[in-house]
């Protein structure tokens, strides 16, 4: 009895593999003949997918595709690859230019509720048809294609061909695959009587080697129908879907294949899910990346022309102070060169103070001493102090001396650490014409000189010198002051806009 059990194993193993191979994947339906029939499509109740039935003829052992109204079409291959397959068309009637569909179904009908369609792969030949198509936007020429069939191709007799295209009966022709040829082939007897197809017409070919067929296509199947668990398989559970109906929806870590019909873990693609991320990370990185180089090269571009234009400035002002100067030695010192100099304006460093700020002791890197003054606002009297009493008669006006406190109020005001508390060149020169005129309306006042150092962003007073021996030396205002451009009172209104451009107000 034991070695009885021993030699029924292997057929229990068997069975327990077809078994799991049934409950993994839907039925397939056995082959029509020689004529293999891969799911979804479906010969019978208990295979496939109902709704792409095709009938397999036992008499003969061939499969036909039947359509709407009795037409059926024998079915000449079939592509589970592209879900596509390929059938014959109608049959003529014997001795005319009439194919048995025109007489049972008028043509190809489709049912548009089914998953099939016919494809765009398809030149459709109409024969037999009536004048007025030559109307139409079908190709009725004599220059048809279909003329090129009929003469040449051999697969329409002698004596059929000329019912098929005459001067009262011409043929037409078409590429299917548009609406409504992607569900119809229309024939009529007030229309055109017989339709052949052509696959993946080539004109280069002859003929004789046309690829007669027409293909049709199915969509991609659902999951399998079910009523109960039993009608899924282990690695699918019934489901109720929005349309209605209840089908075998794949486990969580499987995907629905339509091309096997069945649950396939979804291995490949998880995998290629990370691919994709992979390469999603990868480009924003390389996004990411280049965006940073532009804006540091945006960004050097930008201090090295800021760097540029304050060496301009620089060296701009290094030629008026030698100019005004009469050529003696002059330099310009930074914020933070006169800073180091000074200890940072130590209070110990601190020589004395006056209307116009506090003079500092400082030591140069090569060991110059020299005095820096912390220029502050003053007032008028403080104002007066300063102006060169060359300027001035023994006893000035008041008008001149409103005159030099309007030119000091608007130094200061070219000073201020805001950029918008400063004016603008239009506006300088506005309170500068005002001054002349002040000037002008004194007889006895001789105008020897005005002016003003200004630039576009700000205007800035003369610069203070201080003179410590025999050495000239210049110290400059703070950096977020900018050194300006001398500027004549007397200048033309549109010369200043031209030079400064935007930074002159309207």
């Amino acid at each position: 009895m034991t070695t009885s059990h021993h030699k029924l194993l292997p057929l229990y193993l068997l069975l327990l593999h077809l078994l799991i191979h049934l409950s993994s994947s839907q039925k397939t339906c056995p082959s029509c003949g020689l004529m293999q029939v891969p799911y979804p499509l479906s010969t019978n109740p208990g295979c496939g997918d109902p709704n792409y039935h095709l009938r397999c003829d036992n008499s003969n052992h061939k499969l036909y595709f039947d359509a709407l109204n009795g037409s059926s079409y024998l079915v000449l291959s079939i592509e589970a690859a592209t879900q596509r397959m390929v059938v014959q068309p109608s049959p003529w009637v014997p001795g005319m230019c009439i194919t048995q569909d025109m007489v049972k179904s008028e043509g190809l009908l489709l049912n548009q509720t089914l998953p099939f369609n016919v494809t765009s792969s398809n030149t459709i030949f109409l024969f037999n048809c009536s004048p007025r198509l030559l109307v139409s936007p079908l190709n009725c020429t004599p220059s048809s294609l279909c003329h090129t069939y009929l003469e040449r191709s051999g697969h329409v007799d002698a004596n059929r061909a000329p019912q098929c295209a005459s001067e009262v009966s011409p043929c037409c022709t078409f590429v299917a695959g548009g609406l409504p040829s992607a569900y119809k082939i229309r024939l009529h007897a007030s229309g055109c009587r017989a339709f052949r197809s052509i696959l993946h017409l080539d004109l280069q070919k002859l003929a004789s080697k046309w690829e007669e067929g027409l293909e049709i296509q199915w969509a991609p199947p659902p999951e399998l129908v079910c009523r109960t668990q039993l009608d899924c398989s282990q690695l699918s559970r019934c489901s109720a879907t929005k349309l209605g109906l209840s089908r075998c929806l794949c486990n969580k870590g499987y995907y629905w294949d339509h091309a096997l019909g069945a649950c396939i873990k979804n291995t490949t693609r998880h995998s290629l899910s990370s691919t994709v991320r992979l390469g999603l990370k990868v480009a924003v990185g390389v996004l990411a990346s280049f965006m940073l180089l532009v804006a540091i090269a945006a960004m050097t571009m930008r201090k090295s022309g800021r760097f540029l234009g304050q060496s301009k400035l620089a060296k701009v002002r290094e030629d008026m102070l030698k100019a005004s100067t009469r050529g003696k030695v002059a330099r310009m010192f930074g914020l933070r060169e006169v800073k180091k100099a000074t200890c940072g304006f130590a209070r110990e460093r601190l020589l004395g103070s006056g209307g116009f700020g506090e003079v500092y002791k400082g030591v140069l890197g090569d060991g110059t001493l020299v005095a820096v003054k912390s220029a502050k606002l003053a007032d008028n009297g403080v104002v007066m102090e300063a102006v060169d009493r060359q300027l001035l008669d023994n006893e000035p006006s008041i008008v001149v001396i409103r005159s030099i406190e309007h030119s000091a109020e608007l130094a200061l005001a070219c000073l201020r650490e805001k950029k918008g508390e400063r004016p603008c060149m239009k506006e300088i020169v506005q309170e500068l014409q005002c001054v002349i005129q002040l000037l002008e309306e004194e007889d006895d006042v001789v105008i020897k000189e005005v002016d003003i150092n200004c630039c576009a962003h700000c205007c800035v007073a003369h610069s203070l010198q201080t003179l410590v021996g025999s050495q000239q030396v210049l110290v400059s205002e703070p950096s977020s002051l900018k050194a300006g451009l001398y500027l004549g009172a007397g200048r033309r209104e549109e010369d200043l806009k031209q030079e400064f451009g935007d930074d002159y107000c309207e």
